[in-house]
């Protein structure tokens, strides 16, 4: 078999294991093993942290929500230093001639490898293996593909989630506030990239994607970012409907 075929294996092996670890159903693990329930037959009747939160209380809701971070948070690390920093590895799947783009030094198949581990940590929460493809609406997992790839996510998107959140006390209405603040934070991060630093990737934009040890700055950062941003509005589209009725439940258990 050809080398291609063997780095086209691998390229869906990351998928998988981001899939797998994505679909983990914390929620639903927490319900039935700490009070002997399923989330799922309860309030909104959906499995993520939110819900958790809001039928089995605030401590609930918040180790649900970190659990769903670290599931992909810890696999998209993993994949970053075996792909980025194993140099075997990062010359298999990178040979001269796989650059598949003239962004500059990136955008290639060992960039991909990492950075497709949370887009299948995401569809596996969204539809996971493990509840019959139906799951969460990707909000703790797309925090987790926020924070594995620049450190600007925490101070610039978070407070925007926690304002919404505080001032309409819907968490949906936040999700959706917050992820959008992202598309525009990653697309200055790789604008800043192209027209800047295109032929070496140094200078300030490493220092913006965690300081040089976390993932590079490629084309793959805004489309996995516009790409997730459209699948957490479609999951939420129900919740859009509502706020726009007025019907959507306000959260209690964050004061």
């Amino acid at each position: 078999m050809s080398e291609t075929f063997y780095r086209v294996l691998i390229i869906i092996a990351c998928f998988i294991v981001g899939y797998l670890c994505g679909s983990i159903p914390n929620g639903v693990i927490i319900s039935k093993i700490f009070y002997k329930k399923d989330v799922r037959n309860y309030g909104s009747h959906n499995s993520g942290g939110t819900n958790t939160g809001r039928v089995f209380g605030k401590k609930a809701g918040l180790i649900t929500i970190l659990l769903d971070i670290i599931k992909v948070l810890i696999p998209f690390i993993i994949a970053i230093r075996l792909f980025e920093f194993n140099v075997t590895i990062k010359e298999f799947m990178n040979p001269t001639y796989n650059t598949l783009s003239v962004f500059g030094e990136g955008n290639t198949l060992n960039q991909l490898c990492y950075y497709i581990v949370p887009v299948g940590g995401m569809l596996g929460h969204a539809y996971s293996i493990f509840l019959k493809f139906k799951g969460g609406k990707i909000v703790s997992t797309f925090a987790c593909y926020c924070l594995g790839t620049t450190f600007l996510s925490v101070p610039v998107v978070l407070p925007v989630f926690l304002i919404t959140l505080k001032a309409k006390k819907y968490v949906s209405l936040g999700s959706i506030v917050a992820s959008g603040f992202t598309v525009l934070l990653n697309l200055a991060i790789f604008l800043t990239y192209l027209f800047t630093f295109r032929e070496h990737g140094f200078g300030i934009v490493d220092y913006l994607m965690w300081f040089g040890i976390g993932p590079r700055c490629s084309i793959y950062l805004p489309l996995i970012t516009i790409f997730s941003w459209l699948l957490l509005v479609y999951k939420h589209k129900a919740n859009i409907d509502r706020i726009l009725d007025g019907t959507e439940n306000k959260i209690t258990w964050m004061k």
